[in-house]
């Protein structure tokens, strides 16, 4: 499945950057986010309760940086499992500068989703990472308007590029 969209912000894509690079915050703005840990800088396991329907599973989820260009891309790569369900994607997210100074983060992903989540659908899927996706960005940009402090602390694996392109 894949899926994409914008968020439109009136902050710059350096004020930004920070934010969506930082694990802290990054806990405190995914929502359904019980737990994320980060095991090296380019290395993340967090634990993610998602509901679509009347199936809610919760994943260990494991992410890597395969990209990170600052303040313009970012991409990542996250494996998640839960019972009886299971979840491969490839995230990109690109912060395009505006002429009114503002940011214009256009994001994608491609899943590959199985299990009791699959049997959803990809209609049920989509309008859920929507509203899940929505609520994030608002949420991030709520705290760097409020001028909460956010480290950028991820970037990408050195090899990933390398083993990607194989």
């Amino acid at each position: 499945m894949e899926f994409e969209g914008e968020f439109e912000s009136d902050l710059s894509r350096e004020e930004l950057w920070n934010y969506f690079t930082d694990p802290d915050v990054l806990a405190e703005c995914a929502p359904g986010t019980d737990s994320i840990s980060m095991e090296s800088p380019h290395e993340v396991t967090a634990t993610i309760a998602v509901g679509v329907g009347s199936v809610k599973p919760t994943f260990d989820v494991e992410m890597l940086v395969t990209r990170a260009d600052r303040p313009e891309l970012l991409e990542m790569q996250a494996d998640g499992s839960a019972s009886r369900n299971a979840f491969d994607a490839v995230a990109e997210m690109n912060l395009e500068e505006r002429e009114d100074g503002g940011t214009t983060a256009h994001w994608s992903a491609r899943t590959d989703v199985s299990g009791m989540i699959a049997s959803m659908g990809q209609r049920a899927l989509g309008s859920v990472t929507d509203k899940l996706v929505n609520d994030f960005f608002e949420d991030l940009e709520e705290k760097a308007k409020e001028g909460e402090f956010a480290e950028s602390k991820l970037e990408a694996k050195p090899d990933a590029e390398a083993s990607l392109e194989e």
